[in-house]
């Protein structure tokens, strides 16, 4: 009913306008309505002959152009005011609602300025905006200096900087995520460098925000300083180490391989005990020398023609007493042209450390398979077990330096921890990459891919 009424009044209302705009538009056409004839009703070149008919068609003219005014008007005027009917009302927001919500918004802002992560936002171009505190000490600038700054002049890439760098303004100006990339930033006035995990989150590529990008540091300097004090110290004591071992071990040859010298059974029993410690240090040292240049950066692969299958095959040889002893099934199958451009002795390590592993961790009587395919491009080595699988949770660490699952710890105490380490160091140096697949109980896959050639040969 009420609905009803109002839709009688907008007419009504329409019609008043209508009327109104009738008369007033009749009374302006009328003033210009001698123009207005001619403008519409004269012929160029030709003689008003019958004033008479000219008055009329003067009058029709106005009468038409009035009632027209008035129609668009009526409409135009109904239009509007229906929508403003049927617009709905904007909404209320409750008062404890809006004070909620600022209570909200000035609590997040206290977190943003006083949490001991720094936060600021970036542009496309990577200008700094809105550093918090924390982000301020980190960068070692005031607030006029951080947002005066671009973000991207303070990264060092030390690898190829241009490269680096195009590849993560392209990844921020696409909105894509970037999560915890280890960067080395300079500080504003470039005096200190510091090594951060940024993280850099975008609203979406569409947003009419300017500063959309929210970049996250967390400091890691003194983690990489402490890794850098234990690289130099593992490396300076294998050095100091490897002499002295080297020299006891050519004694113990010489003891245990000279005719001139006669010594009772049991003293001969214990040199060559003696002899296979000396031999596991030396291997031991050897390891962590190669671990050490790995993280230096300073290890480089010597590139030549390798035959994978005869790779595998001496290492088999050389564990045939291993696999005899432990009553293992070994399979070994291959698919394609064997031949990489690759390093020989990183090849060597890393499936070596696969099979050693394989058939260490699977019991007598176990399986274990070699499946080798290569592709124009590239080739597959899958190393599969059927032994006791590494443990679900301590699966994202299996290739952390150091680490031996809990279940390889109560099958073998002997073991460092680095020849997974070192042979995914070494595949990704050689421009491959390793993956695996395991379930306790039931076994593990590694899976090993690596390009014909390498990148750098």
């Amino acid at each position: 009913m009420q609905h009803g009424k109002k839709q009688k009044r907008l007419f009504s209302n329409a019609a008043w306008v209508a009327i109104i705009f009738f008369f007033g538009s009749t009374l302006l056409l009328w003033l210009f309505s001698d123009q207005l004839a001619i403008m519409f009703l004269y012929i160029p070149g030709q003689n008003i002959s019958d004033l008479v008919l000219f008055g009329r068609a003067k009058v029709i003219l106005v009468a038409i152009l009035s009632i027209l005014f008035a129609l668009v008007s009526y409409v135009l005027v109904l239009k509007y005011s229906l929508m403003t009917v049927h617009r709905p009302p904007p909404p209320v927001i409750p008062q404890e609602a809006f004070s909620d919500l600022m209570l909200s918004r000035e609590q997040f802002r206290k977190l943003y300025e006083n949490s001991p992560v720094p936060y600021f936002s970036i542009d496309s171009v990577g200008n700094i905006r809105n550093p918090n505190t924390a982000a301020l000490r980190f960068l070692g600038g005031t607030l006029e200096e951080c947002i005066s700054t671009n973000f991207y002049s303070l990264l060092i890439d030390e690898g190829d900087s241009s490269q680096g760098m195009s590849l993560l303004k392209a990844k921020v100006e696409r909105s894509v995520p970037i999560s915890q990339e280890e960067m080395r930033i300079t500080t504003i006035n470039r005096k200190k460098d510091r090594y951060a995990l940024v993280s850099i989150y975008s609203l979406a590529h569409n947003s009419s925000v300017a500063f959309r990008h929210l970049v996250t540091l967390v400091d890691v300097s003194k983690e990489r300083e402490n890794e850098q004090v234990k690289t130099d110290f593992l490396l300076l004591a294998s050095h100091q180490l490897r002499t002295p071992l080297t020299t006891i071990k050519w004694h113990i040859d010489y003891l245990l391989s000279s005719d001139s010298i006669e010594m009772p059974d049991l003293v001969r029993e214990y040199l060559e005990q003696i002899y296979i410690g000396n031999e596991r240090m030396i291997e031991l040292i050897t390891t962590l020398l190669t671990v050490s240049r790995i993280e230096m950066g300073v290890l480089a692969p010597q590139y030549e023609e390798v035959e994978v299958n005869k790779v595998v095959q001496d290492i088999l040889a050389e564990l045939s007493a291993d696999i005899k002893k432990r009553k293992t099934e070994v399979v070994v199958t291959t698919e394609g042209d064997d031949v990489l451009t690759t390093d020989y002795t990183m090849l060597r390590i890393i499936i070596h450390n696969l099979l050693t592993n394989a058939i260490k961790y699977t019991s007598n009587g176990g399986k274990v398979t070699i499946e080798s395919m290569f592709s124009p491009h590239s080739c597959t080595i899958a190393v599969s077990d059927t032994g006791y699988g590494i443990p679900i949770d301590e699966q994202e660490k299996i290739f952390t330096k150091m680490f031996r699952a809990t279940n390889a710890r109560k099958v073998s105490a002997n073991g460092t921890g680095l020849g997974l380490y070192m042979s995914r160091a070494f595949t990704e140096k050689l421009g491959g990459s390793m993956t695996f697949y395991s379930e306790e109980e039931k076994g593990t896959t590694f899976t090993i891919t690596l390009p014909r050639v390498a990148p750098e040969a």
